[in-house]
Order: structure tokens, then C-alpha cells, then sequence
């Protein structure tokens, strides 16, 4: 069995505006700050982490983040939830080809986001992708990404007794970040450059592979059955 786990946002669509403007309402009707994700560099990045180091870059304190971010949690996905029918997702070139053919290899698929869960399987709900992951780590279980690799390895072990020793498991992601966090727990990493990362940079931090785009299918294919 083979266990792929793939990022959500720049790997297999576009920017959501919808999530975007989730977070400018949510600091603006929890913490009264009118703000937005652009004052950081977010990419790769979970919803929680973003939320506190937004804040902190706006000055509050950390122990009112901390108090607050569950209230945050919900108000940013049920604005998400509510708007998102009004989003115009776009799915990156390449990508329903590659995942229908996973899906007919029998290739399990799961997703590894920095995205409240709630707020990934809604945007891949809305453009038809949710129907092939069947597990994930999310930015609901945990503020720092290399744990949500964990966990969903661990979901991918409980629910289709995959076992990491003896199968292969692939993180594939656009950034940086994604790649890092595959290889604290010891996955191949695929990056692919439809981010903001270039091809040389996501090699530099690691990667074992590297694809300009999920277009590649038979390149792609050719890599996870090599190892």
C-alpha cells in the first residue's frame, strides 16, 4: 500500500479569497482588529500559527490569543462555511487527472493542511475533490505542521492498518514547510513549484523530488512506485 498525503492550497487549487476574507472578519469580530494574512508570510503555515502571529505582529497580548483562538476557530470556519458557495476555487492543471488515476491504482489518499478541517474538506467539497481523501492532518489538530503528518499517519495505521516500516508514504506540497515537516517523520517528499517556491528552493530544503506542476502524471507516478 502506498500512502500519499497531499497539501491543499497552491498544490492542488488556487488561493481561496473566501478563506482570505474568513480571516479579516474573524480578527475584526473576536479581537476588534481590523487586519489581514498578508502583514506575514503565511505559506505553509496552519491556521492557528497564522492567527497568533498576525496578532502579535498587531501587537496583543499572547495570553489573550491563546484564550480567545478557539472562539477565533469557530467564527473563522462558520464565515467560511456560510460564504464559501460564493468562491471562485480554481484546481491547479493536472490535478483531477493525477488523483482519479491514484484513485483507480488503489493508492491511498489522504491530505496534510495547515487548514482547520472543517475549512479543507468545505473548499474541496466545492470543487468536487473531497470524494478521494479518505484521512488527513489538519490545522484543527495542531498548531505546528510536523505533527499533523503524525497524525495522519497514525489515522492511516488505525483505519487501513498502513504501516510506515513497511510501506511507503509521500508528503507532496509547495512549500518549504511541507517538505520539512515530511521529512521530521521520515516520508519521501514530493514538492511541486506552483506556490511561491521555486523549483531550486524546494530541492534546497529537502525534497526528493520536485515537479513544476501536478501535470507530470507519468513522472509522478514513476517516482512513488520507485521506492
Amino acid at each position: 500500500m502506498i500512502l500519499l498525503l497531499f497539501d491543499i492550497d497552491k498544490t492542488l487549487i488556487d488561493r481561496s479569497e473566501c478563506h482570505h476574507r474568513a480571516f479579516s472578519h474573524a480578527f475584526q469580530e473576536v479581537f476588534q482588529v481590523n487586519t489581514d494574512i498578508d502583514i506575514i508570510n503565511y505559506h505553509g503555515k496552519t491556521d492557528p500559527q497564522i492567527t497568533c502571529e498576525v496578532l502579535k505582529k498587531e501587537g496583543l497580548d499572547e495570553n489573550l490569543i491563546k484564550k480567545k483562538l478557539d472562539e477565533f476557530k469557530e467564527i473563522l470556519s462558520s464565515y467560511f462555511i456560510l460564504n464559501v458557495k460564493d468562491d471562485h476555487i480554481m484546481v491547479l492543471e493536472g490535478v483531477r487527472d493525477l488523483l482519479t488515476e491514484l484513485e483507480s491504482q488503489g493508492i491511498l489518499l489522504g491530505l496534510i493542511t495547515g487548514n482547520l478541517e472543517s475549512i479543507a474538506r468545505a473548499k474541496l467539497k466545492q470543487v468536487d475533490l473531497d470524494k478521494y481523501f479518505k484521512l488527513g492532518g489538519f490545522g484543527s489538530d495542531n498548531y505546528h505542521r510536523p505533527y499533523l503528518v503524525s497524525t495522519a499517519l497514525k489515522r492511516a495505521s488505525r483505519k487501513y492498518n498502513f504501516s510506515p516500516d513497511n510501506s511507503p508514504a509521500f508528503v507532496i506540497g509547495d512549500t518549504p514547510r511541507d517538505i520539512k515537516a515530511g521529512l521530521k517523520n521520515k516520508t519521501g517528499t514530493i514538492g511541486v513549484s506552483t506556490g511561491i517556491y521555486s523549483p531550486q528552493e524546494l530541492k534546497d530544503s529537502g525534497a526528493d523530488f520536485v515537479l513544476e506542476s501536478l501535470e507530470y502524471k507519468k513522472e509522478f507516478m514513476r517516482f512513488i512506485k520507485s521506492r
